[in-house]
């Protein structure tokens, strides 16, 4: 009867020992699925649209908000901070309530155009400049400018050139097609590309035909209608320059007096003004 009841309680501990196991099993299962649900749970903080956004709208802090959202609603490439979005445009459009992906939103560039950057009641008008009067090169979009013109008055018998600051504190929009804000990715893309046409015709990097980056002819500024007016008749009457304003510098431009070569220099005597020195090559000739 004892070897009887022995042989019985060993065949309860089998059971018992796998009945045991499969209870821890069953908890670390409901454990780890407890754990996943609620990290799935989790809120995340999320970019979403607070209005309706058409395409090619450029977004600020009044277009978007974060939201907290539950992280297995999150989609893909969803946008987590507003400063993200800023400098932004939509590249298609952005129903109200819905997440802001990153794959909608593009760079100012040329995609984009200019109008996208022109700030509210003012118009972008493009200026001619050449090495000197566009500080070869060196304007960056963003920076401001003084736009100073030059202008020849009198008649036939006697005439005298005077230098006015015409603008003051002028919103550069972009230089040559740049307009700033590219993203590194269009930048690198763009650089590919030039070498790839370079080699294509046979001519080695930074030697092609057509001007280097940096050989801007042209810069973009930002006027009111009236000035608008006003830049285009200096241009079409005399000589335009640009100075550049220091970024440390207030916005609040003093009046500057026009300056002609007797007030520059004290004398009344006329000036002969010499043309502007050029070379002419002719194979391996050199003139003047």
């Amino acid at each position: 009867m004892a070897q009887s009841f022995l042989a019985g309680k060993k065949g309860l501990i089998i059971p018992l020992a796998l009945g045991v196991i499969a209870l821890l099993l069953t908890f670390q299962y409901i454990s780890q699925r407890e754990k996943a649900l609620g990290l799935m749970a989790e809120p995340v903080p999320t970019l979403v649209a607070k209005q309706d956004l058409p395409r090619m709208t450029r977004l600020d802090e009044t277009s978007v908000e974060v939201q907290q959202v539950p992280r297995q609603y999150v989609q893909p490439g969803a946008l987590s901070e507003i400063k993200e979005a800023l400098n932004q445009v939509t590249a298609a459009p952005i129903l109200k309530g819905e997440q802001v992906l990153g794959t909608k939103l593009v760079a100012y560039g040329l995609d984009t155009g200019l109008a996208i950057k022109v700030p509210k009641g003012l118009r972008a008008v493009t200026v001619a400049v050449n090495d000197v009067s566009g500080l070869a090169g060196l304007i960056k979009p963003g920076n401001f400018v003084d736009v100073l013109g030059t202008f020849e008055f009198g008649d036939m018998k006697r005439s005298d050139h005077k230098t006015f600051t015409v603008f003051q504190n002028v919103l550069v929009l972009a230089v040559g097609q740049q307009m700033g804000l590219e993203s590194e990715a269009a930048k690198a893309l763009t650089l590919t590309e030039q070498q790839r046409r370079e080699k294509a015709g046979g001519m080695p990097v930074g030697m092609t035909g057509m001007p280097r980056p940096d050989a801007v002819r042209t810069v973009t500024l930002a006027l009111d209608p009236q000035q608008t007016q006003g830049l285009v008749l200096a241009q079409n009457s005399g000589q335009i320059s640009l100075a550049l304003r220091s970024l440390f510098e207030g916005r609040e431009g003093a009046p500057v007096v026009p300056v002609s070569l007797e007030t520059l220099l004290g004398v009344r005597d006329k000036v002969l003004f010499q043309p502007n020195a050029w070379r002419e090559i002719r194979g391996t000739e050199l003139s003047k």
